[in-house]
């Protein structure tokens, strides 16, 4: 490193937890974008690297506060698309998802080589509950914790900004998952994930685990927190603006709400729900609700993925008046750019 990426980095690292801070107390909910990561994984939706591209620009018109921008460490044509969009997507973070191994996080540095560090970023992995521990990477608890706090450590002297999720954490016992964001951010975690990976949660038990980790993770104010929906019971949306008054920072959500299964958390239904009960979250979002039609319909044609007539804020019926003429949308279609 040279002197002058030194001087940054060290400035960089020093300015680190003031920002945290600062995004803490705004009271801001920050968008987080997983369609080019999570929502591709819907059976169908493969993008080329330059369709990404396009996605991702229209993202950051939109105003999200970050990009999943893929898993480096599965495909060169992940690599070949974070590649193309660095320089080119300049405001929100580019992240890359990273299983809690050294070599997935070599991968994402040379994937966002040539991002500036306060712009790029890594989201590590690694299961926690009894089924992943015991059937899928056949580790203890110990194992579990010195794994985090090791690939953690690792990736946090690479990069700034370091994200850590229990994979299936609605799934795992409460007092463990506080110790692993404990020892996550002991490592340099800059952000914590809750993810609900299998969509089996309703908005009190989300709520339930927001308190627990809110109560039991002593070093929580080094760290923001960001819930991740799955939506197999229809409730991802439900159960993002649960957390949100619960105080969560950062909702990652897909636009349509496209992902494997039953999908995500929708963008444009999180971002609009905000929009129009400001006042009863107290909290604001930095969206700008004139580009979620374009985009929804954009990222639609390019996966081949159809939005349903029913669909919430971007299907064909969602501003059809019912015969009467009274029974309308509680908004105009135009206020999200339709």
């Amino acid at each position: 490193m040279n002197l002058f990426k030194r001087l940054e980095w060290n400035l960089s690292q020093s300015l680190k937890h003031t920002v945290i801070g600062f995004h803490k107390k705004s009271g801001k909910v920050m968008l987080s974008d997983t369609t080019l990561r999570d929502g591709e994984q819907m059976p169908g939706a493969t993008l080329e690297p330059d369709e990404k591209v396009r996605i991702a620009q229209l993202l950051e018109k939109t105003g999200v506060h970050s990009l999943d921008a893929g898993f480096p460490a599965s495909s060169q044509a992940d690599i070949d698309a974070i590649r193309m969009m660095v320089g080119v997507i300049k405001k929100p973070v580019l992240t890359a998802l990273c299983r809690t191994v050294k070599g997935d996080v070599d991968a994402a540095e040379v994937a966002l080589e040539g991002q500036p560090l306060a712009k790029r970023g890594v989201s590590l992995f690694c299961g926690t509950s009894p089924l992943h521990r015991e059937h899928k990477l056949n580790k203890s608890k110990t194992e579990i914790l010195d794994l985090i706090g090791e690939t953690v450590s690792y990736a946090s002297k690479k990069f700034l900004i370091v994200a850590f999720s229990p994979e299936d954490a609605s799934r795992t016992e409460k007092d463990f998952l506080c110790e692993c964001y404990t020892e996550a951010i002991k490592a340099g975690a800059t952000t914590i994930g809750f993810p609900d990976t299998v969509g089996f949660l309703t908005p009190p038990q989300a709520v339930d685990f927001i308190k627990e980790i809110q109560s039991n993770v002593p070093n929580l104010h080094k760290a923001l927190l960001a819930v991740h929906f799955h939506n197999d019971l229809g409730l991802a949306v439900a159960n993002s603006l649960a957390c949100i008054a619960e105080g969560a920072n950062v909702v990652q959500c897909t636009v349509n709400g496209i992902g494997e299964r039953a999908g995500n958390a929708a963008l444009e239904e999180v971002a609009v729900a905000l929009k129009m009960h400001e006042k009863e979250f107290g909290r604001k979002v930095k969206i700008d609700l004139a580009q979620l039609g374009p985009l929804s319909q954009t990222v639609s044609e390019l996966t081949g993925i159809p939005i349903s007539r029913l669909k919430p804020i971007g299907g064909q019926q969602a501003f059809t008046p019912d015969p009467t003429g009274f029974e309308i949308a509680a908004y105009d279609a135009s206020i999200v750019g339709l």
